[in-house]
């Protein structure tokens, strides 16, 4: 498998660092104003940050040929470690672990990111920082880029299954790969910083398989908008903290995928909602609704209308609607773990949206970039 395989060599430049080592080290704790948290992080404890939606990354610079990373994984997660913006190793540490970073060949000052690829479902992790060998030091730098995109979504936006060799493949967290969703693709076509709040299995008012037409089992997508993190709702979100220049919404998949159906004045007016929410924080920034491509109608009809509606209630709200069909995705090559779209899938989809979104923006953008 793809990604085991990944592990596999990543293994070859990762060692638990001995106590011996450690002492010889310099400890720059997560706290310390070099590390860049892109995603929504708890920071409540000050000796560590703890995080669990999809695509939580931290990223940094340091001088030097080696580093260690104080990471408590949990058993079902896995990141993608990039080193000069090339993917370095795949990380599994279900243990709190210091993890050893050797051999890095090239000289002057590094850019570590490590990205959480799996999302909230397989856990929380926890970065406790940093150890560098004395003399050597983290940089200060600003690596942020100047655009900023976030994502509501379910499993498509996860990238559940995206690693995964075919659609008959039974789902595993190591084949899930955020990095490889349409939402990463797209947010690295138009170079911009990206939140990812997204889970599987939910809806805007009826998660997958639900007995009734709405549930309440679980919170759905809307009620986790608010939370630092997807797993715990006593923690909320400082929405003043990061303000993304437009928004993509890509739910209604799961609401319609098995029967009853919700009913359509309780999804829209949920969705109304929900979009209302964004506004109320965010401003009337650019909001996309996505539908597509697992699922059609009645979701695809449903999610127009509302967009078209809203929009004629007040036509100054920055409101698009962009359906993707079923017919884009090749029903083999396209699909990856439960018939989920594969990496290649999702890059059609990323194909699929960005103009519109490149048209709506006024940006210019980029398919070659591959990080």
């Amino acid at each position: 498998m793809k990604t085991l395989s990944k592990i596999l060599m990543g293994l070859l430049f990762l060692f638990v660092v001995s106590m011996h080592v450690i002492g010889q080290s310099t400890f720059f704790p997560a706290t310390h104003e070099s590390f860049q948290y892109i995603g929504r992080f708890d920071k409540t404890n000050p000796e560590q940050v703890r995080f669990d939606w999809p695509n939580s990354t931290i990223q940094f610079q340091f001088t030097g040929s080696e580093i260690a990373l104080s990471l408590k994984g949990g058993a079902r997660n896995y990141f993608n470690l990039f080193l000069n913006d090339t993917l370095h190793s795949v990380l599994h540490q279900p243990n709190d672990s210091i993890i050893k970073i050797k051999d890095i060949k090239k000289a002057g000052i590094h850019t570590l990111r490590l990205q959480k690829r799996t999302e909230g479902e397989m856990g929380i992790a926890v970065f406790k920082g940093v150890y560098l060998p004395k003399n050597e030091k983290l940089i200060i730098s600003k690596l942020k880029t100047s655009r900023k995109i976030e994502f509501i979504g379910n499993s498509i936006t996860c990238g559940y299954g995206t690693e995964g060799t075919s659609r008959h493949e039974k789902f595993l967290p190591s084949t899930e790969n955020v990095n490889q969703s349409y939402a990463l693709i797209t947010s690295k076509a138009f170079n911009a910083d990206c939140h990812v709040i997204a889970h599987s299995g939910l809806g805007v008012v009826r998660n997958y398989g639900a007995k009734n037409k709405v549930s309440v089992d679980r919170a759905t997508m809307p009620m986790r908008f608010n939370q630092i993190l997807d797993t715990d709702n006593s923690l909320l979100w400082d929405f003043n903290s990061w303000k993304p220049d437009m928004l993509v919404i890509n739910l209604g998949t799961n609401d319609y995928s098995t029967k009853p159906y919700p009913d359509k004045a309780i999804f829209q007016n949920t969705y109304k909602s929900l979009i209302e929410k964004i506004q109320d924080v965010y401003g009337n920034i650019p909001v996309f609704l996505i539908c597509g491509p697992l699922i059609d109608e009645p979701a695809y009809t449903n999610i127009k209308e509302l967009a078209n509606d809203m929009k004629q209630s007040n036509p100054e709200l920055n409101i698009h609607f962009i359906g993707i069909p079923k017919a884009l995705l090749n029903s083999t090559s396209d699909l990856g773990s439960d018939s989920h779209p594969s990496y290649k899938g999702q890059l059609k989809m990323a194909k699929h949206i960005i103009p519109t979104i490149a048209t709506v923006m006024d940006w210019d953008y980029n398919l070659e970039i591959n990080n």
